[in-house]
């Protein structure tokens, strides 16, 4: 949802406070009400949530420029989704109460947010097309230029095969697969070797 970020009104930047979560914790619990949202600056949170039969499903990944709880500004949420951070997270917080009534009085800041969301909604729409007509190479070419830091990616090989509802082996397989092509450089995490080659594939 990076395209919107420039267009963020000043009005809800004056709104913010800075906060930061550290790598394991949780933004929101899930028996709380949610009166907080958040514009993530830096870092990475997990959102995903645990089925009745013991399964679990990764919603998304949300990192730089992204909004979290911003659904609570139009509605009330009635189930809270599970969240982690992954990667220590630097953000602006603001109070839904406040925001909520901006929003009644500034319609650049209504449009705004409902433009987010909407584009949010579309690309997870996207994402479920992708599953069903891409080869898991270029789905996981496109996820690490999404999801990469300065060149850097290191999301857990068992989060991404449970986000794109592939095995853990068959991840690892690709991921094995772009090392083997001078792609990716692992060490403590992967370091992007060639972003041409990877965008190739990823546009392929």
């Amino acid at each position: 949802m990076n395209q919107f970020i420039n267009q963020i009104p000043p009005a809800i930047i004056e709104k913010g406070s800075r906060k930061i979560f550290v790598k394991h914790s949780n933004i929101f619990n899930i028996n709380n009400n949610i009166t907080r949202c958040y514009l993530i600056q830096s870092g990475m949170v997990k959102i995903y949530i645990d089925h009745e039969n013991g399964r679990r499903s990764i919603l998304d990944f949300v990192g730089h420029n992204d909004w979290l709880g911003e659904l609570s500004l139009f509605c009330e949420e009635a189930d809270i989704k599970e969240n982690k951070v992954l990667h220590e997270v630097q953000c602006l917080e603001f109070d839904i109460a406040e925001l909520r009534q901006l929003c009644k009085e500034n319609a650049e800041v209504s449009f705004y947010f409902a433009s987010y969301i909407s584009g949010k909604l579309l690309a997870r729409s996207y994402r479920m097309s992708e599953y069903l007509n891409y080869s898991l190479e270029k789905r996981l070419a496109s996820f690490i230029i999404k999801h990469q830091n300065n060149g850097i990616y290191n999301i857990p090989h068992t989060d991404v095969s449970e986000y794109m509802n592939v095995s853990y082996r068959h991840v690892l397989h690709v991921i094995k697969h772009f090392c083997e092509l001078g792609i990716l450089t692992k060490g403590k995490a992967y370091v992007i070797s060639d972003f041409d080659k990877l965008t190739q594939i990823k546009n392929k």
